[in-house]
């Protein structure tokens, strides 16, 4: 009988602390959400729809070696820029390879290397410089940003970015050098276009 007065004891501790702990709070649906001061009052930089050369990304394509390994991209809609992926990269399973993903502005690709991540983004947006779109920028710029570096250039009417994300920095000028940036852009390819 006491091992019975124990269990129901211990029972009703646990339904009372259960009680007790509070759940966290939920937003109410109809309260607007918070946006930080700093992020509304500073303007984005404008942009146009680029205008594509389908033409010339699917000349680029034929072009490519017959041996590449092109992965299949996932995403909804279509494909809006020429999807530019880097050559000669071998990922395994434990290298967490992921597929390019189509976005409603164009696409990213992800790649997980010894020293650095790398991500490849292409956008149909091109950004509105003197009142007129930037014109293709085919030799990319290069610049070293916090925890790494990126490349940007514009071909086929499309822009792209390159960006470097070190895994740790080694030394002063980061975990890649310009060279090598420069290098792993020229290795890109034409994967899909339209």
């Amino acid at each position: 009988m006491k091992a019975l007065h124990l269990a129901a004891a211990a029972a009703a501790l646990v339904a009372l602390s259960a009680c007790t702990e509070e759940s966290p709070a939920t937003p109410a649906a109809d309260q607007p959400a918070a946006t930080s001061p700093a992020a509304s009052t500073i303007p984005a930089p404008p942009t146009v729809d680029a205008t594509i050369n389908w033409q010339a990304a699917r000349d680029a394509a034929a072009q490519r070696p017959g041996d590449v390994v092109i992965p299949q991209a996932v995403g909804d809609g279509p494909l809006l820029v020429p999807m530019l992926l880097p050559g000669g990269i071998v990922q395994t399973q434990s290298d967490r390879p992921t597929p390019p993903r189509i976005t409603k502005a164009g696409y990213f690709a992800t790649y997980h290397l010894p020293r650095y991540d790398v991500i490849v983004t292409g956008s149909q947006k091109a950004i509105v410089t003197g009142g007129e779109a930037a014109a293709d920028k085919e030799t990319p710029k290069f610049e070293q940003i916090e925890a790494g570096a990126r490349l940007v250039f514009s071909r086929f009417g499309a822009s792209y970015e390159v960006a470097f994300e070190c895994r740790q920095i080694d030394g002063p000028e980061g975990c890649i050098t310009e060279a090598e940036a420069k290098e792993f852009a020229d290795s890109l390819f034409v994967a899909q276009s339209q």
